[in-house]
């Protein structure tokens, strides 16, 4: 018997012994393979984890080194500014786990300096484009101000570009959030802009009683990031939009370019179009050309309401209808009133000298919160508009793809120019079977092989110019149309000579994503859809629902706390019984 218990034991010891054997060998064996392959499984219903497949493909066909010196480092960095860190290594790390030519430290630029070198060195910060953010806290000694260097300095190519990486939520939420949520396009941006040997050109159509620089410069601002922005005038020039130039004095021959501008803004104009202005606009777009088009097609405005309660909207005589609707839409002269709409104030009462104003809503101010599913609008929340129109689409040509990007709501009512608008219209009580309209159509995207609006009908004055080389169709193309020009103007403050954000309220202090949107529509103009899939990047940080945990409290607290030690119990006596019932069956052997 003694002798048969000292085989088990030996038995068992090999066992034992070959299973360590093999365990550590499967980990080996794991671990050499995951040198050579990678893989994660994003189980996040937003896929938060996972980078976008135009990064993915991007750091695969790095040609070079990049390198990133993250600059969120030191012991005196406030406890969110540590967890936000965390996170962009955890980026880093998987940018390299896609590219061996990615590279990355993190940085104390300011540990072991004294004032002076501190100075100089923020300075040399502010210089390459990243802002320190002054963080102020209380301990024993007193008030003391830390200094955040809020991102990082990216070389590609002997070059380097700033990527900053704390960002400030434009609706003044978590800043933490809204970072980690733009944080992969922030750190990818730079190497994109890197990458490219020329920025696309974009141009801000001048001339016509277009929004002016401070109506439109926040907008400037943003496209700043990525493109080329300039100011042009048409004043009939062939040239304005083109590269053409003499080639030969003697016999007056030209020299033909290609187009000067990859993007055209023609923002809220108010004056007409010329014909031949006409002219070098749809030559523009027949040679790839894209234009983003906001126009009023009424004269209604709010600065019409500041002097007075009401005042007559007309049709605005832009003379450009002919084009839209050759290009396969229709901006019709009209007005939508919006049960979701935004409040403005107005005067109810005076006491003394003093004019009393409430916020009551008005219908012409449009909360816009329906859009599509296309990339331009996926991340747009909600869009601020004053005066909208509605659009038609118009034509059935089968190479041009029509696709309204966002709408009114489900009760949107139609009031045709010529029309009184009064501020009393928030006043009075809506009647519902007038609001009856749904989801009009206020931004459309079209794209593919438009027709010359001048194909067959070009004058004679234009025929004649033979050396501008007319076609009457394009090459695959894309323009967007928005039926309000309000949508990409700024408020500015000229006491203080500073711009806020296109679609800021300035009565209720609210932030619309008008900047997003524009910027979105420029980006897929411009072909960036690669930047598009980055913005369109959405997630939130999910939060408990305290009510239903005051309600449910001990319910919860069973689930996870009297389950996990249940599971345990039940474990451990099935373990004792399969122990009792293996050695009651070597005792009888």
């Amino acid at each position: 018997m003694k002798k048969n218990s000292n085989n088990s034991s030996k038995q068992f010891k090999r066992s034992t012994l070959l299973g360590l054997v093999i365990a550590l060998a499967a980990v080996v064996v794991i671990n050499i393979l995951s040198s050579y392959l990678f893989f994660r499984i994003d189980l996040t219903k937003d896929k938060r984890h996972s980078l976008s497949p135009s990064t993915i493909e991007m750091l695969k066909n790095l040609d070079d080194r990049v390198y990133f010196r993250v600059y969120l480092k030191g012991k005196d960095q406030p406890a969110d500014y540590q967890l936000f860190a965390k996170q962009v290594e955890q980026m880093l790390q998987d940018f390299r786990s896609y590219s061996k030519n990615v590279y990355f430290e993190f940085i104390d630029p300011l540990e072991g300096k004294n004032n002076e070198e501190v100075n100089s060195i923020l300075a040399e910060f502010v210089r390459k484009g990243l802002q320190p953010i002054p963080i102020s806290r209380e301990d024993a000694s007193g008030y003391s101000t830390h200094m955040v260097i809020p991102g990082a300095i990216v070389s590609y190519h002997s070059k380097e570009y700033p990527a900053q990486v704390v960002v400030a939520d434009p609706s003044g939420s978590d800043w933490l959030q809204y970072s980690i949520q733009e944080l992969e396009y922030n750190l990818v941006s730079p190497i994109r802009r890197m990458m490219k040997s020329q920025k696309p050109n974009v141009a801000f159509l001048e001339g016509h009683g277009e929004l002016d620089f401070w109506s439109t410069c926040w907008t400037m601002m943003q496209l700043q990031r990525f493109y080329n922005v300039n100011r042009i005038v048409l004043d009939g020039k062939i040239n304005a939009l083109r590269d053409i130039s003499l080639a030969d004095s003697a016999s007056q021959t030209l020299e033909l370019g290609e187009n000067r501008y990859d993007v055209l803004i023609v923002a809220q104009p108010t004056q007409p179009f010329r014909e031949f202005d006409k002219y070098i606009l749809d030559q523009f777009i027949m040679r790839g050309g894209k234009i983003l088009w906001l126009i009023d097609n009424t004269t209604a405005s709010l600065d019409s309401l500041q002097s007075t309660p009401e005042f007559f909207a007309t049709p605005r005589s832009l003379y450009i209808n002919d084009l839209f609707f050759t290009y396969g839409v229709r901006i019709n002269p009209n007005l939508i009133q919006d049960l979701s709409c935004l409040p403005i104030p107005q005067q109810v009462s005076t006491i003394g000298d003093q004019p009393q104003y409430k916020f009551m809503a008005f219908p012409y101010s449009l909360d816009i919160v329906n859009f599509s599913d296309h990339p331009i609008v996926r991340n747009i929340k909600e869009v601020k508009s004053d005066f909208a129109g509605s659009i038609d689409l118009v034509g059935k040509s089968e190479n041009l793809t029509k696709t309204p990007l966002m709408f009114s709501s489900e009760r949107s009512k139609l009031v045709p120019a010529p029309s009184i608008v009064s501020l009393r219209v928030g006043i009075s009580k809506p009647n519902m079977q007038e609001y009856a309209f749904r989801n009009l159509p206020i931004a459309v995207l079209v794209e593919g092989t438009f027709q010359s609006a001048f194909k067959g009908i070009l004058p004679v004055e234009f025929d004649t110019i033979k050396e501008l080389d007319f076609r009457d169709h394009s090459v695959p193309t894309r323009q967007i149309f928005v039926s309000d020009g309000d949508i990409i103007r700024n408020p500015f403050d000229r006491k203080r000579n500073q711009p806020y954000p296109a679609g800021y309220d300035i009565y209720t202090r609210t932030m619309f994503d008008n900047t997003q949107f524009i910027v979105n529509c420029v980006n897929y103009l411009c072909d960036d859809d690669d930047l598009l899939q980055l913005r369109a990047k959405n997630f939130k940080i999910g939060s408990l629902n305290q009510e239903k945990i005051r309600g449910k409290k001990i319910k919860l607290a069973l689930l996870n706390i009297g389950i996990p030690l249940l599971a345990i119990t039940l474990l451990g006596i099935v373990l004792i019984v399969l122990r009792k019932v293996r050695f009651s069956k070597k005792k009888q052997s």
